[in-house]
């Protein structure tokens, strides 16, 4: 462009001169200014700007006189542009407003281009390039002009007018050839034009600056096309010289490149390299490397590797656990597959990888028998339901057929079978086991209604499996007894004895021990003797508890005959074996020996009773027949201190009164009419509505008339008040009698009329007010009207011992225990502990001391109760396990965990009641609390194979479980333990589930605080910045 100043130059000398041939007027002033002009245009094209643009300004400092003002202008603002002056833009733009006619116009708009382009005003230079017709400009302008503007469109990301100005010069010998010629290249390889894009970088690798950038491009290119052999061949060359930034990517390359190519061992140290160095991996660089190592079988490191991209709800995820399922399985570890093949399963990305992963889930819940909300039946009908037409669906009918006829999970199992639609044989058969197992647990767990309807279940499809229609029936028959429905237990004793398959069962003769019952407790004790009869004949095991208890039933049964020597043969042998109510028999035994007169021998074993056993609930009865007996033998003396010691060491026993009744009569009999006296008048005061006081009062006058004192008599009634007076005595009896008549009848309707005219005529001081208060008592509660009823149970405990006390005290304890008013009713069980006669209330009031003390959270108190419960003779198992846990969960209260363990260990064996499944809980929770990370995961395992009904204790443990993962950090089994309780438990409303997700979304928390970075996968490219350095100010 230089070259047409030149020209320009000549033509204002000329005109200079040509205008002082016109104008001779000038003046000196004027020959300055144009030799300030001449001496402006020289130096400018010297490219001596700075003294140029001096010039110029003082020619323009008098625009007046100077005609060539536009070329001064146009020339300083030239100056001032190159100068970088910070009023180059002002000059330029005030020449481009105040000439428009100017033939400079052309050139300004260039320099302005340029003067934009170096300060990085990109789309301001544009404006003025779009201004230049580049026709006027020479070659190397033009060069110029097409590159600047073709970079300027690249900076503002105008690709396509960016190409077509590289396009112009990338092949033409310039300055800006090669960069050119790059950003061609570059953009076609951004618009994936790679032939192009390869052809232009070839070209370059030669280059001083491009040379070390283009083979990266090359590359990629390569490698985005497919050509991996040549990216093998051309990248491992590059890393030796590659820089810290690019050599992971190229790294990535290579590796990728060999996984192609399925040369995974080659693949993977490149890989391993991109992951050392590299800190962003995507899940899609994780799983490469993980399916390289597993493709080169190195089973541990791709477990290590895949684990860590399974939280992704993707195509990705579902791969990567089916091959983590696959290295489980051949590291042995059968637990991690089963859930990696079941979390595979729930994906439907790849359907047949969802199908065989099922289809091994299935396989491998059956296998571990590891099913705790059943699983395994639940996934093969879903496989069923999914794959209709799948080639494995043989095996699965085959598999759940299995399942059905092994599983212990019998309360989801009988669910799953009566949903299914089209039954076949096999699931009848299935459904005969299931219902049977599921009835024991009911059974067990003292649900006998529902264990009936269930046992019936099985019945209806008895065809299939005589053994189990036999126990069916039989422990049917067992469910009635336990409801009190002696008639219908005994109806399937009966026709448990005549079916196919009970006889040669441990069943068989505790049928006889059942039907033995069920008369005994008809009161049919003939028939009852000869069942126990069979029972002891055909057991084998000769010395049981079962075998003590029943040599005492037939001791009853025949003392009910008054065939007293028999009983006491019987009664003999159940204490011989010494297992079972060894007291009671020693009771009975030494009472049959006083009705045969055989005194001795009689207080022999009840002196034996005493003696061994200190807490029998007999004691007081002993001792009141051997004082009894030492009247008998004419040992007085020692017969009214046995009753003395009745009256001072059991003082709430029944006996007492009798004890003073039989003491006064001893005295009468030996004289000592003062002694007698006096006993009787403690009976006659102290209990006054008692029937021993009506014998009192016989005694008393007795006494009297033996002691002519007919005055004392009557002055003793007159001092009594009515209660001496024995008109009303007579009408009290006739009331009472009348009233216990029409109730014994069965009318309560009018029998409570005739209770409520005897209370409203005797009120609580008639001689049978605690008869009528209990009778009345009962009429209300067989009406239903259990509040009025128990307010008239407590009026009965008002008045003196009676032999309604024990059953109005068994009555009052439970009524407040089921209200949950626990300290009134320990007051109750208390205090019918120590008054009872029955053994089986006496047990009732230990047991429900035991159950108050440990619902009002008094654990030592809740401890000592259970431990004397423990001491009791025949205790059903349930008691024994209550016990045992109250024991447990006291000390595990009060944090004594190792206590607890022992308890919870104990009765932790079989888990089928609430009881045992909370036990076998609490085990792992203390092995939990006590950081035994690993025997508290082996308690919950050990607890699935105990396949519980009890859902609820079991989902608490899989929570405990995930727990431990979490501790562990392996969030892979925690997130899967805990999916496996929202999928699969059914219970929505206990908060089992909410907890299960919460504990999902803190584990999501964890990872993503612990989990490897992610980003997306982009192109590794080389950085412009450094051409950008190289060509923006030129």
């Amino acid at each position: 462009m230089h070259k047409n100043y030149l020209l320009f130059s000549l033509f204002y000398s000329f005109l200079l001169f040509f205008s002082s041939n016109v104008i001779a007027q000038k003046t000196a002033i004027n020959n300055d200014a144009d030799y300030n002009f001449k001496k402006a245009v020289e130096l400018f094209e010297k490219q001596k700007y700075g003294f140029s643009q001096k010039y110029f300004d003082d020619y323009l400092s008098n625009r007046e006189y100077n005609l060539m003002l536009t070329d001064a202008d146009y020339y300083s603002a030239v100056c001032a542009m190159e100068l970088f002056n910070i009023n180059a833009e002002y000059k330029i733009n005030y020449f481009v407003k105040n000439f428009q006619e100017s033939s400079r116009l052309e050139y300004l708009y260039f320099y302005m281009s340029k003067l934009q382009y170096r300060e990085k005003k990109f789309k301001n230079a544009i404006e003025w390039f779009e201004k230049i017709d580049p026709y006027y400009l020479t070659t190397e302008e033009q060069a110029e002009y097409y590159f600047k503007t073709g970079y300027c469109y690249f900076v503002i990301k105008n690709f396509d007018k960016a190409e077509k100005a590289f396009f112009e010069i990338k092949d033409n010998n310039n300055k800006y050839t090669v960069p050119a010629l790059y950003f061609y290249s570059h953009i076609a390889y951004s618009k994936k034009n790679y032939e192009t894009a390869l052809a232009g970088f070839r070209k370059l690798t030669s280059d001083e600056i491009f040379g070390t950038i283009v083979p990266y491009y090359i590359t990629q290119i390569y490698y985005l096309q497919e050509q991996f052999d040549m990216v093998i061949n051309y990248a491992p060359a590059l890393l030796d010289s590659a820089t810290t930034k690019r050599a992971p990517e190229i790294a990535r390359i290579i590796g990728e490149s060999y996984y192609r190519t399925n040369r995974f061992s080659d693949a993977v140290p490149y890989l391993e390299m991109y992951r050392d160095k590299t800190p962003n991996l995507t899940r899609r660089d994780i799983y490469e490397l993980g399916y390289a190592y597993y493709k080169s079988e190195l089973r541990l490191k791709t477990i290590y590797t895949l684990e860590k991209i399974t939280s992704v709800n993707d195509s990705l995820t579902q791969n990567s656990l089916y091959i983590l399922a696959d290295c489980y399985m051949a590291q042995n570890d059968n637990n991690n597959a089963r859930v990696a093949f079941g979390n595979a399963s729930k994906m439907n990305f790849d359907k047949l990888i969802k199908e065989d992963a099922m289809y091994n889930y299935a396989k491998l819940t059956f296998e571990q028998s590891f099913s705790p909300f059943n699983e395994a039946i639940i996934t093969l009908n879903t496989f069923i339901n999914t794959f209709p037409n799948s080639k494995k669906l043989d095996e699965i009918y085959t598999l759940l057929g299995k399942v059905y006829l092994s599983t212990k999970n019998y309360k989801e199992a009988v669910e799953a079978l009566e949903n299914i639609q089209e039954v076949t044989n096999e699931n009848e058969e299935a459904y005969q086991r299931v219902t049977f197992f599921r009835a024991l647990e009911l059974f067990n767990s003292l649900n006998f209604e529902q264990a009936i309807i269930h046992f019936d279940k099985s019945l209806n499809n008895a065809k299939y499996n005589q053994q189990y229609k036999a126990q069916s029936i039989f422990w049917k028959g067992e469910s009635y007894y336990r409801l009190d429905r002696y008639d219908d237990a005994l109806s399937q004793y009966n026709k448990f004895l005549l079916t196919p398959g009970a006889f040669g069962s441990k069943e068989f003769n505790l049928a006889y021990y059942g039907l033995g019952y069920c008369y005994f407790k008809k009161s049919d004790y003939k028939q009852s003797l000869s069942w126990f009869r069979k029972f002891v004949d055909n057991e084998k095991v000769l010395k049981s508890k079962m075998t003590a208890d029943a040599y005492c039933r037939i001791g009853d049964c025949d003392f009910s005959a008054r065939e007293y020597d028999f009983a006491i043969e019987n009664y003999s042998k159940a204490i011989d074996i010494h297992l079972a109510a060894v007291d009671y028999a020693m009771y009975q035994k030494g009472f049959c020996l006083g009705l045969l007169k055989q005194y001795n021998d009689k207080i022999i074993i009840l002196n034996q009773l005493l003696a061994d056993f200190t807490s029998s609930p007999y004691i007081d009865d002993a001792m009141f027949e051997l004082a009894n007996s030492y009247i008998a033998i004419e040992e007085k003396d020692i017969a009214i201190s046995t009753y003395q010691k009745i009256i001072d060491e059991y003082p709430a026993s029944d006996f007492v009164r009798k004890s003073y009744i039989q003491m006064g009569l001893v005295y009468y009999n030996n004289d000592k009419n003062e002694d007698a006296l006096k006993v009787y008048k403690k009976v006659i005061e102290n209990y006054s509505s008692s029937t021993e006081a009506k014998d009192a009062y016989i005694g008393l006058k007795n006494v009297y008339l033996d002691m002519n004192d007919v005055d004392g008599y009557y002055s003793y009634l007159k001092e009594r008040g009515n209660q001496g007076d024995f008109r009303i005595t007579e009408q009290d009896s006739l009331m009472y009698s009348t009233a216990e008549k029409v109730y014994m009848s069965g009318d309560c309707a009018k029998a409570d009329g005739l209770f409520n005219d005897y209370i409203n005529k005797f009120n609580a001081q008639g001689i049978f007010s605690a008869n009528v208060f209990y009778y009345k008592a009962e009429c209300l509660n067989k009406g239903t009207n259990t509040d009025s009823a128990i307010e008239f149970y407590k009026k009965a405990l008002g008045r003196p011992n009676s032999v309604f006390t024990e059953p109005s005290l068994v009555k009052v304890s439970k009524y407040e225990f089921d209200k949950g008013n626990y300290n009134d009713a320990i007051n109750y069980y208390i205090t019918l502990e120590n008054s009872a006669v029955y053994q089986n209330n006496i047990m009732s009031a230990k047991i429900g001391k035991m159950r108050c003390y440990f619902n009002l959270n008094e654990f030592d108190n809740a401890h000592k109760a259970s431990i004397n419960v423990l001491f009791m003779d025949k205790l059903s198992d349930e008691i024994i396990r209550e016990a045992h846990y109250i024991i447990g969960k006291s000390e595990y209260a009060l944090s004594n965990y190792d206590l607890a363990l022992e308890e919870f260990t104990l009765i932790s064996k079989n888990c089928k009641s609430a009881i045992e499944a909370e036990a076998k809980y609490l085990t792992a929770d203390i092995y939990f609390k006590q950081n035994q990370l690993d025997l508290t995961e082996n308690v919950v395992f050990d607890f699935v194979k105990k396949n519980t009904p009890q859902q609820k204790w079991l989902a608490k443990s899989f929570l405990l479980l995930a727990d431990v993962y979490i501790s562990k950090k392996d969030y892979f089994q925690a997130k899967a333990t805990l999916q496996s309780v929202i999928d699969n438990y059914k219970i929505t409303d206990d908060g089992m589930i909410d907890d299960a997700k919460s504990k999902l979304d803190q584990i999501k928390i964890l990872e993503e605080q612990e989990k490897i970075k992610t980003v997306p996968i982009q192109d590794s490219l080389p950085d412009n910045e450094e051409i950008n350095n190289e060509f923006i100010n030129n």
